[in-house]
């Protein structure tokens, strides 16, 4: 089984090196940067590409997207040493078949490997509680209708960048940032519950 590694880290490209020597899992190729790892995607073929998650010259996710917007079904392990909640939700419905955190124990990467190889998935089991955890709390119809641009306009939205800010970030108009933003005000409000609505409505007579 071929694997492309893409890590900018040459302690971590080292390491798994070693790991997965002697194994079934050969080292085809490697790249540091995210334009490298697109670049021999193509020219190696590998049958697994293990990729880091922060690199230079375009990050994993920039990587995992472009793969995945040409069509290829090629399978793709994340790498990690942490991952924001916007990046695991489109991680997952873009198909990554694995993730893996560079702080777990080594035998899970191999155990990843090996499940990814005969066509499983395997999320390490930190990342798999959170992704759990989010879709309900978003619930499974938003986590499944939204696109990943449109998690990406929200997560924005959600740190409190202004619409003009949002929209020159992502390329949107500001009539659509200001529409996200209305949508997720909402959502928060109707996460909170009656009780929160009914409290701030009190205050808000209070201070009149």
């Amino acid at each position: 089984m071929r694997i492309l590694l893409a890590d900018d880290h040459p302690m971590i490209s080292t390491a798994i090196e070693a790991l997965l020597r002697g194994t079934e899992f050969e080292i085809a190729g490697m790249a540091s940067t995210g334009e490298q790892a697109i670049q021999k995607v193509e020219e190696l073929k590998p049958d697994i590409l293990l990729l880091d998650l922060q690199m230079p010259g375009g990050t994993g996710m920039d990587v995992l997207r472009r793969v995945r917007s040409n069509g290829s079904r090629l399978k793709i392990v994340l790498l990690t040493a942490a991952i924001d909640d916007a990046s695991l939700l489109e991680a997952k419905s873009l198909r990554v078949q694995g993730m893996v955190l560079k702080n777990s124990d080594p035998a899970y990467l191999l155990e990843c490997l090996e499940k990814v190889s005969v066509g499983a998935r395997w999320i390490d089991p930190e990342l798999g509680v959170r992704a759990k955890e989010l879709a309900e709390t978003l619930g499974d119809r938003e986590a499944h209708a939204l696109s990943p641009r449109e998690r990406q306009l929200i997560s924005l939205v959600r740190k409190g960048l202004r619409n003009r800010d949002v929209a020159e970030q992502l390329g949107v108009t500001e009539g659509r940032s200001r529409s996200t933003s209305t949508l997720c005000s909402k959502s928060s409000e109707s996460a909170a519950g009656p009780s929160s609505r009914s409290a701030r409505t009190s205050s808000s007579r209070e201070a009149s």
